[in-house]
């Protein structure tokens, strides 16, 4: 005959706890083990609009998309619109517009010299007693506020001469040529690149003959070696991805041809903050690009490992 022993029931809770401890610990670490594949984009690692400053009109466009440009390379060349022309011009013309204050300061200055003359004499009578001290500290005062006056003004008149200084080298920029007061416009402008890179788009509009907006930006340049896959990453999942983590990155459009991702940047808000809804992250990854295959908008397949961290490819 086989006994059954009854265990006591403080034991049988613990071997209760012990057994759901070990069931939840090999629970985690097949979901650790786990690949998690996702979907989301390529981006460029920097992108700039090229704007345009004035009201203008298109005479040649330079470039090409996926065309390389260097810092300063010329992307559009155009010309004024008649009436940004009238004003750029006057303005040109007009120069930093201190004549009126010059104005001022020579009055103030014939007034100070007066004033000053009346004061010295003041204080000849004064040390001989024959003066007041009253009209002295009068006529004192008056060249103090005089002086102080002209001292104002001229600071006013240099802050006005650097500003118009800083807009003529402003202007030199978009002309391509050195701007100076007074002078006759030229006829021409040139758009040129602010980085070094790659010509991504341009304006459906940008061709000969057609009005540019001031303030429109009819090219974009961006940087395409590296580029950057922005995943968007269930709140349950993030945490089991780290920067530094490599992954294997799929893109549909090129036959499922595959790249090495490392996750570089893991945000810490939610893209969406409402209660109700689940929260994503957006996890980016760096993916070298050298023969430039990988297009800003493509689609890419991301799969995560087990959250270790790995060497990157």
């Amino acid at each position: 005959m086989f006994s059954v022993k009854i265990l006591p029931r403080g034991v049988l809770w613990a071997l209760g706890v012990l057994a759901c401890a070990a069931s939840l610990s090999l629970a985690g670490a097949a979901r650790a083990a786990e690949s998690i594949i996702l979907t989301g984009k390529v981006v460029t690692t920097v992108t700039r609009a090229v704007p345009v400053p004035f009201n203008s009109v298109v005479d040649e466009v330079l470039v090409k998309p996926g065309e390389a440009v260097e810092d300063g390379s010329p992307l559009v060349r155009y010309h004024l619109q008649d009436e940004a022309e009238r004003i750029l011009q006057r303005e040109v013309t007009t120069g930093a517009g201190n004549e009126n204050l010059k104005g001022q300061v020579l009055d103030l200055e014939r007034q100070l010299t007066q004033t000053t003359a009346e004061r010295n004499k003041a204080r000849q009578l004064v040390s001989s007693g024959l003066g007041s001290k009253q009209a002295l500290s009068r006529l004192e005062a008056s060249v103090a506020a005089l002086q102080k006056r002209i001292a104002l003004l001229q600071t006013t008149i240099r802050k006005n001469e650097s500003n118009f200084a800083a807009r003529l080298k402003e202007l030199s920029g978009y002309f391509g040529q050195p701007i100076r007061e007074g002078e006759e416009l030229p006829p021409t402008l040139v758009l040129t690149s602010p980085i070094k890179g790659y010509v991504l788009s341009l304006a459906a509009n940008l061709d000969p003959g057609n009005l540019m907006a001031a303030n429109s930006a009819p090219v974009q340049v961006g940087q395409l070696n590296p580029v950057l896959i922005q995943v968007p990453v269930y709140e349950a999942d993030v945490n089991t991805i780290k920067v530094g983590d490599t992954a294997q990155v799929e893109i549909p459009s090129l036959g499922d041809r595959k790249f090495t991702g490392l996750v570089s940047e893991i945000s810490w808000l939610s893209t969406d903050m409402n209660v109700a809804n689940p929260s994503y992250y957006t996890v980016e990854l760096t993916v070298p690009n050298p023969d430039l295959v990988l297009k800003p908008g493509f689609k890419a397949v991301v799969r995560f490992g087990g959250g270790g961290k790995a060497a990157a490819q």
